[in-house]
């Protein structure tokens, strides 16, 4: 994309009628909730430090909540004052609060499924293939005759992927599929592949692949979505019953953690969108979720536009839609080559992928492209701004997530696109060491870049991409974000830390603003939802990451209820 095609984007045009477009957005979300009650609070919390995440940063004693809402903020003299006969007064007893933690990126069903759906085999108690291959004889005993053995790893000692060889050693008539806990590739053994009809003739996928011996026989190792699709097509699918039951057995862990809305990024299927609206409105939802179908085949486009409900109360709603235009390190798509399986290749091919956004971007709803490679997130801009340029409607805020490889005129580009970038710090800790193996040294440096992106402006969210981590707790989000220790216990990339104080805005007001929603959460202030999170201890004075890294949460408020420690 050259400068010319990218000043062709009108930013005055497409900012001018924001605030009335934003105005009725906000309008239309804080009439779903109760106008907020004049008279005495129900709840004051007294004696604490409140870091209101406000635009002045002010840190306040006190909190007056009516309703469902945030009353007035104040010294615990002004907030004690108003209070009635009937207002319950809680001492927070010298304890920080903040805005309830918002995780801007996860699997929220997902995290649900791999306890219901598909079974663990990782650390500590697998750690090799041989590790592996004793658990799978041991669930294959217990399992009938032909059933699917169906679960998911991490990594091994031996430093490669299992493939048809290591599985069919299991004893058993079984078809096992196991998915890297990622998400982006898995294995399949001879048994599986032969169900779903994958041979030596099969052809790949349309960005995916079937990896092989000698070119010709799958080794059964599957990378992208698209391939692994191959298999997963015909393994018995998990019912509506146990979706929501998924959903809404996350709510507590997230609720320990201090999160009090979660963004669902990958929701795949019209049927399960249709189980999230219906969780909202049958009332079973204590956390607020925003969630966004993916689209994985150009078929999915259609079902898109004419079959998923477009729904919104305060605690679920359609937001929008998601593509996966590359996979993880070793399928990254890249300006140059790496030393992974493919750095060359999209997963969707790039006219129609750039036809696709279009027509979801004039739905109105935003848009959020999962990018690992440089080249990736490159692809994405030129159809945002390509869209844009067709239909410039006010505010559209489509979204990046992960951004783990970006050139520096990428980031220029996406402050002037307005384009929120949606990242998870805590891959540092995970991948640092294993991504410098895969993209040089030199590339690696510009994983990440956080601070980069604050200082020119970009808007920045946080979240936990559970379960494709080993982390779903903010704790480790905002521990990565301030000091990016990588998995050898050194700082990575030390220059793009972010002080605690901008990792936590990130991951409240930051991650509100990535779903339009600001102006009723994210802050403490007068007005806003009362969604709020007591802390164990004080994060601005964990001053050392192995300080910081274990503080717990003893509250967590949605709308003024209390949802953690439940009652």
């Amino acid at each position: 994309m050259t400068s010319n095609r990218c000043a062709r984007f009108n930013r005055r045009q497409f900012l001018a009628g924001s605030g009335a477009v934003m105005a009725g957005l906000v309008l239309q979300r804080v009439a779903a909730a109760a106008p907020l009650p004049q008279g005495p609070p129900d709840t004051v919390y007294l004696n604490g430090k409140v870091i209101t995440v406000d635009a002045a940063d002010r840190i306040v004693q006190a909190v007056a909540v009516a309703g469902d809402r945030i009353q007035a903020v104040g010294t615990t003299q002004e907030i004690q004052a108003l209070a009635g006969p009937a207002t319950q007064r809680v001492d927070l007893a010298g304890r920080t609060m903040t805005p309830g933690l918002i995780d801007a990126h996860n699997h929220f069903q997902v995290m649900g499924l791999m306890h219901s759906y598909y079974l663990p085999f990782i650390p500590p108690e697998v750690k090799s293939i041989p590790d592996l291959q004793r658990k799978l004889a041991e669930v294959a005993a217990q399992t009938a005759e032909g059933d699917w053995i169906k679960g998911y790893y991490w990594g091994f000692t031996e430093d490669r992927q299992p493939n048809r060889h290591d599985l069919d050693q299991v004893p058993g008539n079984h078809p096992i599929w196991l998915m890297q806990q990622g998400g982006h590739y898995g294995a399949a053994n001879s048994l599986a592949m032969q169900i779903a009809g994958v041979s030596a003739d099969t052809p790949n996928p349309s960005g995916g692949i079937i990896e092989r011996e000698n070119g010709s026989q799958p080794t059964g190792v599957f990378y992208n979505h698209r391939a692994m699709d191959l298999v997963r097509m015909h393994m018995p699918l998990y019912s509506a019953e146990m979706v929501r039951d998924n959903i809404l057995s996350t709510q507590p862990t997230f609720a320990a953690c201090g999160v009090t809305s979660f963004q669902d990024n990958n929701v795949r299927g019209v049927d399960v969108i249709h189980t999230y609206m219906e969780a909202g409105r049958q009332g079973s939802m204590f956390l607020r979720g925003a969630v966004y179908y993916t689209l994985e085949w150009p078929i999915d486009l259609d079902r898109a536009l004419n079959e998923v409900e477009r729904y919104d109360d305060p605690f679920m709603r359609m937001a929008g839609f998601k593509f996966l235009i590359d996979g993880q390190a070793p399928t990254a798509y890249c300006h140059e080559p790496h030393n992974g399986v493919s750095w060359d290749m999209p997963t969707w091919e790039a006219g129609s992928f750039k036809q696709a956004v279009r027509a979801l971007h004039d739905t109105g709803l935003q848009i959020c492209v999962h990018c690992a490679g440089d080249a990736a997130v490159d692809l994405t801009l030129d159809a945002y701004e390509e869209a844009m340029n067709a239909n410039p409607r006010p505010d559209p805020r489509h979204r990046i997530e992960h951004c783990i490889l970006s050139t520096p005129q990428a980031t220029q580009r996406i402050k002037d696109l307005g384009v929120v970038v949606s990242t998870q710090p805590q891959f540092v800790r995970m991948g640092a060491d294993y991504w410098a193996t895969i993209f040089g040294p030199e590339r690696v440096r510009r994983a990440i870049v956080t601070r980069e992106w604050l200082d020119a402006g970009v808007p920045l969210a946080l979240g936990s991409d559970s379960p494709t981590t080993p982390w779903y707790s903010p704790i480790m989000t905002l521990t990565e974000a301030v000091y990016r220790i990588g998995p050898t216990n050194k700082p990575f990339e030390p220059a793009q830390c972010l002080t605690i104080q901008e990792a936590l805005r990130a991951h409240t007001m930051g991650s509100a603003y990535a779903a339009h929603e600001e102006a009723i959460k994210g802050s403490i202030e007068p007005g806003k939802l009362a969604d709020l999170t007591v802390w164990s201890a004080d994060p601005y004075s964990a001053n050392t990451a192995k300080k910081l890294v274990q503080l717990t949460f003893d509250t967590t408020i949605v709308g003024g209820r209390v949802v953690y420690p439940a009652a």
